[in-house]
């Protein structure tokens, strides 16, 4: 039997060594194509030329895999252009903000034609198929599955203890500085994009750093004494991949309850919930968890277990291989 030939296409800006889940399948002949930053060339057109080049290989394999909302979107069209039939998944299908407009026409008649898209928590599967018009059994829902990060820890310079906020997908940083301002004896350091901080007064025990690699991100997190996940609302699909960091680091975590978490977060065990948009929700939290070392061990060792038994990338490995199953045909 020959190997299966399968064209993998990441998302934007993957490091370029990132081969996914490749170490786990010995009988897979693998092709790679990572997006990366152009700076002569506006983004949707490297999205675009990856993606041409994934398809013509893809004509002639067996799978074509996607991460990522964008690249399942270009990939899917020039799949259609070219009348190929090569079964197609896209994993991380999530969007931090609807598209509506013409962009949403598009990808209504686009999205239609992609054989599974992969999303993290339920709630995601209702909300796209209603927005995108597709069949709700094009979903399928599996844990964010990825290993323990490794990174180079650089603990922050201070004398003191923190707490940490990181990310920058649909988070409500106005409610966490309102929260931050009425708690000035607790120190913070938020990791951040720049447009998170617009129209934001920045309280003077909130340390803000943005735009700064991966490894210090973790750091920042891994060396915290908890991290708080501020949402901007009670239906927000974002959140899990710093949840899932955290978790596997043995972070306690205080998260505003949103029905996008409901699969990572069970109040006073994996995290601490508090109310959307609440000020004084967020205060207490964060002086319950400032004052109770008992519910943050408690917090670190449940939300460890979590990670190491609902989302590792044995997750992903078998979804994959399942849907290597049922869409390949013998080789012989």
């Amino acid at each position: 039997m020959k190997n299966s030939r399968v064209v993998v296409v990441s998302s934007e800006n993957t490091h370029p060594t990132w081969r996914w889940i490749a170490r786990h399948f010995n009988t897979i002949d693998w092709s790679f194509y990572l997006p990366q930053k152009n700076k002569a060339a506006p983004v949707f057109i490297t999205r675009m030329l990856v993606s041409l080049k994934a398809v013509i290989k893809a004509a002639k394999s067996d799978i074509l895999v996607s991460h990522g909302p964008y690249m399942a979107f270009y990939c899917a069209f020039f799949k259609w252009c070219f009348c190929i039939r090569t079964p197609h998944v896209v994993y991380s299908f999530n969007f931090a903000e609807l598209p509506q407009g013409v962009t949403l026409k598009r990808m209504q008649f686009v999205f239609k034609k992609i054989d599974k898209l992969v999303v993290s928590s339920r709630m995601e599967i209702d909300l796209y198929s209603a927005h995108f018009k597709i069949p709700a059994d094009k979903f399928d829902f599996v844990h964010w599955g990825v290993n323990c990060p490794e990174f180079k820890n650089t603990p922050p310079k201070r004398d003191t203890d923190y707490i940490c906020a990181v990310g920058g997908n649909a988070r409500d940083y106005a409610t966490f500085m309102d929260a931050m301002r009425d708690l000035p004896d607790i120190p913070a350091i938020v990791v951040v994009r720049p447009h998170n901080l617009v129209g934001l007064q920045v309280p003077d025990n909130v340390t803000v750093l943005t735009n700064i690699p991966k490894d210090e991100a973790y750091s920042v997190i891994a060396n915290s004494r908890f991290m708080v996940l501020p949402l901007k609302g009670n239906e927000v699909p974002c959140g899990h991949v710093t949840i899932v960091v955290a978790f596997y680091m043995g972070i306690p975590s205080i998260v505003t309850d949103s029905s996008g978490i409901d699969d990572y977060i069970t109040d006073g065990e994996t995290g601490v919930l508090c109310d959307p948009g609440s000020k004084e929700s967020m205060k207490q939290a964060i002086v319950r968890l400032w004052q109770d070392p008992v519910l943050c061990t408690t917090l670190s060792d449940k939300g460890k277990v979590f990670a190491e038994s609902k989302c590792s990338e044995q997750n992903y490995v078998a979804h994959f291989n399942q849907f290597i199953k049922t869409n390949v045909t013998s080789n012989d």
